[in-house]
């Protein structure tokens, strides 16, 4: 097991500011329960060559594709609680940049929710994401969090939110709501620019579909959405794609599907031709200068259904 570079959990009133964490093994921040904390002028470097290079020489990874793939699970900031700022960072790393977990009723801090992250700068990296969030018992919850002013480089993904398959129907649940997107700018993605819809990647303990290649591996049930996972309120404002296959991906579930989203000047402009049109399954809500055309329905047409 790769260890974390910092683990926090159940901190009050914490400020983080003013260095640069260098080739972490495994998460570079991982804090859990927090409440009040500020990240701020924190850069993060993965120097994939350096870390593939010490996997060989120790025996514990066999990787001859010279590709930056690796190393996986390398997340530069992983909050979850209440009253989070993080801005003017920079990260480079081969996972998510910055993930917002899920709280729930087990923790001090039921809802992690009034996150606020701005002025970042993302090289490779997987994402300003959502997630995972599962169902359980206990009530997963993602509130009122808003990404904006970030420039992404050569992103795997760069807008994630994924929900994480299973639960038990009636017993577990979960929610993902008020999630805001603003003044993003998203240059060559290597896959999916915007990725709303269920984990690709299984997680670092093998649990989850692992549906990476979706659409290609195998179509929706593959990678099936989830129904305990209500998806509310998601608003993606002036984003700006350069390169890439496609837009994004956008899919909900059909018994519980996601409402409220706001598509309002999200441009996307392909230097490949070919996947251009969106994947949208089960999404309602409203779009305004999105180009190519979206494929947001209209909330009326949901009432009707």
């Amino acid at each position: 097991h790769r260890p974390n570079m910092f683990e926090m959990e159940n901190v009050e009133d914490c400020v983080i500011e003013g260095f640069t964490a260098i080739d972490s093994p495994h998460f570079n921040f991982h804090m859990i329960d927090m409440l009040n904390l500020e990240i701020r002028y924190v850069n993060i470097e993965t120097n994939w060559r350096k870390q593939v290079e010490l996997a060989k020489k120790y025996g514990k990874f066999d990787f001859d594709l010279n590709i930056p793939m690796f190393p996986f699970n390398t997340d530069g900031f992983d909050p979850a609680g209440r009253n989070i700022y993080i801005h003017d960072c920079e990260i480079e790393n081969w996972d998510d940049a910055i993930a917002v977990k899920p709280s729930s009723s087990k923790d001090r801090i039921d809802c992690s929710e009034n996150v606020l992250v701005e002025s970042i700068k993302v090289k490779y990296g997987v994402g300003a994401s959502i997630g995972s969030v599962s169902a359980n018992s206990h009530h997963n919850c993602v509130n009122n969090v808003t990404f904006r002013n970030m420039e992404f480089e050569e992103p795997m993904k760069a807008i994630y939110i994924k929900p994480n398959p299973g639960g038990e129907e009636g017993v577990d649940s979960a929610v993902i709501s008020n999630i805001v997107y603003e003044n993003i700018t998203i240059n060559n993605p290597i896959w999916f620019a915007i990725y709303i819809g269920p984990q690709q990647m299984k997680e670092p303990d093998g649990a989850g579909t692992g549906c990476m290649l979706y659409p290609f591996g195998g179509g929706d049930e593959a990678c099936p959405t989830n129904p305990l996972v209500a998806i509310s309120n998601v608003t993606l404002k002036d984003v700006s794609i350069s390169g890439g296959v496609t837009p994004g991906i956008v899919r909900c579930n059909e018994t519980a599907p996601c409402t409220g989203f706001e598509f309002d000047n999200v441009k996307y402009t392909s230097y490949a031709s070919r996947l251009e049109g969106w994947t949208c399954q089960n999404v309602y809500g409203n779009e305004h200068k999105v180009q190519p055309k979206g494929c947001i329905l209209d909330e009326d047409s949901l009432s009707l259904a």
